[in-house]
């Protein structure tokens, strides 16, 4: 029994990053959100929320999951979902005019081009802002059992719920083939896709003023080795399109090292 343990103690080693020194280190999201973020881009710990999630075993993890922050045109992803369940139910077709022009086109300039006066259009066709918080309620999980006026008055959301969409998006994929072909298509080498990770990332992001306050948000699906879903929203700095970039790479390093680990372990016990 001592030597299987030695054994898996050992493999398990081989998959923790290394120091320059060559020590084995145990970093997590814990050590280097917080560095990233704060130490080097100056956000304060109140001014930003991050929520992940691992595509290998659900694995999740949040700083400031149940605040509430301003997403910009990130309410633009779950606005699609709703409409593109409304043409898979029949409801509505591609070619139907909403806002203006047909719904394909209103697809393509509110997912991939972040177009406001279209996507307000779509808004209206629901029936308002609040209508449409209403409509997507599915989307965001046990998060709906807390909602306050806030969510159904205002452009706000909680990591968590932004994450659980991302995570029902990722669940139906099937269904949303066409959004996520518009969101892999979204901002090259921005936000999420700012770092050097170099692999597809069906992202939507948006910034903008709130009574002079700057927001910035992202919401993405990373198809690295080992692929994972993440949401930051921040508050006060353009910076935060790069950090978007280097806590993605720094996501994408921790998870594929931990699950390497959770199969060698797996595979040791078998």
């Amino acid at each position: 029994m001592r030597r299987a343990a030695a054994a898996l103690l050992a493999i398990l080693t081989l998959f923790l990053p290394v120091l320059a020194d060559g020590e084995a280190s145990a970093r997590g999201p814990e050590d280097f959100v917080a560095e990233i973020m704060e130490g080097g881009y100056g956000f304060s710990e109140a001014n930003y929320a991050v929520g992940f999630m691992s595509l290998y075993d659900g694995e999740t993890w949040f700083h400031n999951a149940d605040e509430y922050f301003k997403v910009a045109s990130v309410y633009k992803l779950p606005l699609n979902m709703y409409f593109y369940e409304l043409e898979n139910a029949g409801e509505l077709a591609p070619d139907d005019i909403v806002g203006g022009v047909s719904l394909e086109q209103a697809h393509l300039f509110s997912l991939e081009f972040s177009n406001n006066e279209i996507s307000e259009r779509m808004l209206d066709y629901l029936g308002g802002y609040a209508q449409y918080k209403r409509d997507i309620l599915k989307y965001i999980g046990n998060a709906a059992e807390d909602v306050t006026d806030e969510y159904y008055y205002d452009n706000a959301f909680t990591a968590e719920m932004v994450l659980n969409i991302l995570s029902y998006l990722n669940a139906h994929s099937d269904e949303f083939e066409e959004q996520l072909e518009h969101m892999l298509a979204a901002q090259p080498d921005q936000y999420l896709k700012s770092g050097a990770l170099g692999v597809p990332i069906a992202q939507k992001y948006g910034y903008e003023r709130y009574d002079g306050v700057l927001h910035v948000a992202v919401a993405g699906i990373v198809y690295a080795e080992e692929p994972f879903l993440l949401t930051i929203l921040t508050r006060g700095s353009y910076a935060a399109v790069d950090a978007m970039g280097e806590l993605c790479d720094a996501f994408a390093e921790w998870e594929a090292g931990r699950a390497a680990a959770l199969r060698a372990e797996a595979e040791a016990l078998e």
